[in-house]
């Protein structure tokens, strides 16, 4: 396969504006300001997005997410800690009652105190539904931009560093392009600053989990991500990858000794236990309520009462009902049982292989499979889901370029429908040409030196993505112009470098790229005329 200086002297590459700025600067360090400059463009763009409409504005009396957020700061605010998650006269859980753990519960107090001080009106106790005057929108926006300037900012940063900051031939140029990609990727921008949600929290915890996992400290990757899944249930799309690489790195660890691998999984089962109990402690105090309070939170956590899927979420069960009439064939027991041994089935491969042999660059990997098998085969997937799947393919954007650039625009086009019941098609069009702009065809910044020449292909015990077990593989550089070189493993294990479509030539690896831009740009076109073009007659 053509490595990526042989491309760029054939012409073969489209680099888009941002990588072509930073290849100007050579192998020199960029300027101080660079990746603040880059920061600032990505908050610039939240502020821009959050000026369109958000979910359910103007439409009694359900409206939408929006008044879902501002409905929970004010039930946290005006009623005792026991009553959050409890049916009362002032608490009517069938409009908007709380459905998440209790961090979700907790961030709503705290915006709700600051949204208190700006406008007592829009967080009082049962004459606020409804709520959405220019100043409450205002104050309202600004608690999700600070939100990922505590955590989406800062998280990716850290993450960037520990994963790419040593490998070969890494230089602050391909950080700083890896930055940019994670944080401009437009569909979490779209659904939190647009739509009107806080995922930033529950993602942005779930990238500092990784960061810590990369660099070897599992007992504080293992309680921040288990803070993320106590602010919301969907992170337990992340959950076996998690349990999986950790798994295989206390086995690791064990080398053979069965006492000392029992030890390093007892250390990491009372890291999870004690920080879930640290999250439903206030709730089994509270006014003496004991587990009836803890038992009240967590019977308001399963959607089993929705159905298989919602709205028109791109998934498997949605894709095939056409054909197929899942919701009439199939009780909701039954669809249950079916989804859960259909995810379990795509989701298995990916996790033995981490449990067999667990590297850094393994493990997100099998963050993506796991949680695109879960979008896929779940019980009760929304739209949004996608951004599980997304976050770890945008933590690979140097090891898996085209796949990296290809994927957030896919994601963009699944969640079209909600989008556009949102108003938020110009926002969605800007977002999408404004990436696909900054990034072209997914050619990063070239290494600092070149890297050794690729070991002869193994032979592989599973298809797609997974190398044999136990064995450091190295294969051929994929499209995007990531060359061939080992991922470091944060937990001391021997991760090795896999090509973005292990198995697939050069030819077959582009020309599923290219087609699946075609299908991109054609779905964003239709989608810009419909949300800009003339209205039909």
């Amino acid at each position: 396969p053509a490595t990526e200086g042989r491309r760029r002297r054939e012409g073969r590459t489209t680099p888009g504006m941002l990588t072509s700025a930073l290849a100007s600067l050579g192998d020199q360090t960029p300027p101080r300001w660079v990746l603040p400059g880059v920061l600032l463009f990505a908050v610039l763009i939240r502020v821009l997005v959050s000026t369109h409409p958000h979910s359910g504005q103007g439409e009694p009396p359900m409206f939408g997410d929006y008044e879902a957020q501002r409905h929970w700061m004010e039930v946290t605010l005006n009623t005792p800690l026991s009553q959050w998650y409890v049916h009362t006269k002032v608490n009517d859980l069938q409009y908007w009652g709380l459905d998440y753990p209790p961090l979700t519960a907790f961030q709503s107090w705290i915006c709700g105190v600051w949204m208190r001080a700006v406008e007592p009106g829009a967080v009082a106790l049962t004459t606020s539904r409804g709520w959405e005057t220019p100043v409450s929108k205002l104050a309202m926006r600004a608690t999700v931009i600070a939100s990922d300037l505590a955590f989406t900012l800062p998280a990716t940063i850290a993450f960037v560093r520990a994963f790419y900051g040593e490998e070969r031939g890494a230089n602050a140029n391909r950080m700083t392009w890896a930055t940019a990609l994670i944080l401009l990727a437009p569909a979490p921008i779209l659904v939190d600053h647009g739509h009107f949600q806080y995922n930033n929290w529950s993602l942005g915890l779930t990238t500092y989990a990784v960061a810590a996992i990369v660099r070897g400290r599992n007992v504080l990757g293992s309680v921040l991500f288990t803070a993320a899944l106590c602010h919301k249930q969907m992170l337990l799309y992340h959950a076996p990858a998690f349990f999986a690489h950790l798994l295989g790195v206390c086995l690791r660890r064990g080398r053979g000794d069965a006492r000392r691998a029992f030890v390093e999984v007892a250390k990491l089962g009372a890291a999870v236990v004690l920080t879930v109990a640290l999250h439903l402690a206030p709730f089994y105090v509270a006014d003496g309520a004991g587990v009836t309070g803890v038992a009240a939170v967590l019977t308001r956590l399963a959607p089993f009462k929705r159905g298989l899927f919602e709205d028109y979420v791109a998934n498997f069960w949605c894709a095939t009902s056409p054909i197929v009439k899942w919701r009439k064939l199939l009780s909701i027991q039954n669809a249950a049982k079916l989804s859960a041994a259909a995810t379990t089935g795509a989701m298995a491969p990916a996790m033995y292989a981490q449990v067999r042999a667990p590297s850094a660059e393994g493990f997100l990997w099998c963050m993506a499979c796991v949680s695109m098998s879960f979008f896929l085969f779940s019980f009760q997937v929304h739209e949004k889901s996608a951004l599980l799947p997304a976050l770890p393919v945008s933590m690979l954007c140097l090891r898996a370029t085209g796949l990296a650039t290809l994927a957030p625009v896919l994601v963009c086009v699944s969640m079209w429908p909600l989008l556009r019941k949102d108003g938020l098609g110009v926002a969605y069009v800007g977002c999408v040409v404004l990436f696909v702009a900054l990034f072209g065809d997914g050619t990063a910044p070239e290494r600092r030196k070149p890297p050794p020449p690729p070991s002869p292909k193994k032979r592989r015990w599973l298809p797609g993505w997974i190398p044999s077990p136990g064995k450091r593989r190295t294969t051929p550089e994929g499209d995007g112009g990531n060359d061939a070189s080992d991922a470091r493993d944060g937990n001391g294990g021997g991760g090795a470098r896999r090509d973005e479509w292990a198995g697939a030539g050069p030819t077959e690896r582009r020309g599923w790229i290219v087609a699946g831009r075609a299908l991109a740009a054609v779905a964003v076109a239709s989608h810009a005329w419909e949300a800009i073009g003339p209205p039909p007659p």
